[in-house]
């Protein structure tokens, strides 16, 4: 969600701070996976809105996209370049819309453990998310044309 692994460290070491500190207060209502993912998201969007945030990229990101010597570094290569330019329609979404794709399709939450973690109805998730996911189909539809039109 941040773009950034050093920063989603430190958000991730926060949400455990504070979730131990809250734990008295957990009533069990969510699962305790949801209430982290609350937690976490809420971390997250503050961080985001955080005027003096860093867009710096981290070196392991550039490493990991170096080319490899392998038979098939072509192929590695094409799938790293579209999964490069799945990240950058993905971050370069609307924030609500960026964490419900984020929450759904890499998280694997449900809609209603979604629309929990946000407060928001489940309608306003699968809204949000339909929107979201059409943004992204324009984006990469011209960064990698459909396999049929590749031959």
């Amino acid at each position: 969600m941040l773009g950034n692994r050093a920063e989603a460290e430190e958000i991730a070491q926060e949400t455990f701070l504070r979730a131990h500190r809250a734990l008295p207060e957990f009533r069990g209502e969510a699962r305790l996976g949801t209430w982290l993912y609350a937690i976490a998201s809420r971390l997250c969007l503050n961080r985001l809105a955080a005027p003096d945030r860093r867009l710096a990229r981290g070196d392991d990101e550039a490493l990991a996209a170096a080319p490899s010597h392998e038979p098939d570094a072509v192929a590695t290569l094409e799938r790293s370049e579209r999964d490069a330019a799945l990240r950058e329609a993905i971050a370069a979404l609307p924030e609500e819309r960026r964490i419900v794709v984020i929450l759904r399709d890499l998280e694997g939450l449900s809609y209603d453990e979604i629309a929990e973690v946000l407060a928001l109805e489940p309608g306003t998730v699968r809204s949000r998310l339909h929107r979201a996911r059409a943004l992204l189909a324009t984006k990469l539809s011209a960064v990698a044309p459909p396999a049929a039109a590749r031959g």
